[in-house]
């Protein structure tokens, strides 16, 4: 069955997603970000959050509630900050970087345990003895590696007619109220199948994956990092090239 999708606009249905995704058999939570110039000269937009063990695509909505989004706290004494900066949870991003960027830079919060896909894409093909020089986005690496429903391909182009300007679109639609229904499903499928690539990659890692997979959750610390100083760019050609490691 598909995940529900649940925009969050208000601080009582916050609550209600702070309660789904801090449940005790949480272990994971697949995040993407979307907005205005994504970094820290930039705005949030969209916070996507799914919890491994949860049925709901929870899409919190940093446009309208603000910092409240990540300071309200719930009748637990629970907020969205403390999620993202908590030691208990492995947080799955693909391409953590601008995402890091733009939290730290713009609200202050430190992303703990990233594990970066992107980072384990490239693995897998090392792993593989391939030469690899560019990085691969989120959609090639699902074309490639997942099976994807039939509607995604759809969707994905869909959305990107909307936002992208070379296609004609406009970033500032992620903060157009009421959000564009296909926008509200493009950043939900954005983390749908993180779970699932996620465990797609590691299958195809072989006998070293253990040590391959140690790799990357160093490596992912190290972008967190990377983001948060002052000298990082998050735009260029340079952002292309595939770490060495």
């Amino acid at each position: 069955m598909s995940p529900a999708i649940r925009l969050v606009d208000s601080t009582s249905i916050l609550e209600e997603c702070l309660a789904d995704i801090s449940s005790p058999d949480i272990t994971q939570l697949a995040i993407d970000l979307e907005g205005v110039d994504l970094c820290r000269h930039g705005r949030i937009a969209i916070l996507q959050i799914f919890a491994n063990a949860s049925n709901t695509i929870w899409l919190v909505d940093i446009t309208t509630l603000g910092k409240s989004a990540f300071d309200h706290k719930d009748g637990e004494e629970r907020c969205l900050k403390d999620v993202l900066q908590s030691s208990n949870t492995t947080k799955i991003f693909y391409d953590v970087r601008n995402d890091a960027d733009a939290l730290f830079n713009l609200f202050a919060i430190d992303i703990s345990n990233a594990y970066d896909l992107q980072l384990l894409e490239v693995a897998v093909r090392r792993s593989s003895k391939l030469r690899v020089k560019f990085l691969s986005g989120l959609g090639k690496a699902i074309e490639v590696y997942l099976n994807p429903p039939a509607d995604w391909k759809y969707i994905k182009e869909k959305g990107i007619t909307l936002f992208q300007p070379n296609k004609g679109g406009s970033y500032d639609i992620f903060e157009k109220r009421p959000l564009d229904p296909t926008i509200l499903a493009y950043c939900a499928q954005d983390v749908a199948l993180l779970f699932k690539l996620k465990a797609a990659l590691e299958g195809e890692l072989g006998l070293q994956g253990s040590m391959w997979k140690e790799k990357i959750v160093r490596l992912s610390a190290a972008r967190v990092a990377e983001a948060h100083s002052h000298y990082y760019a998050g735009n260029g050609k340079h952002r292309a090239i595939a770490p060495m490691f």
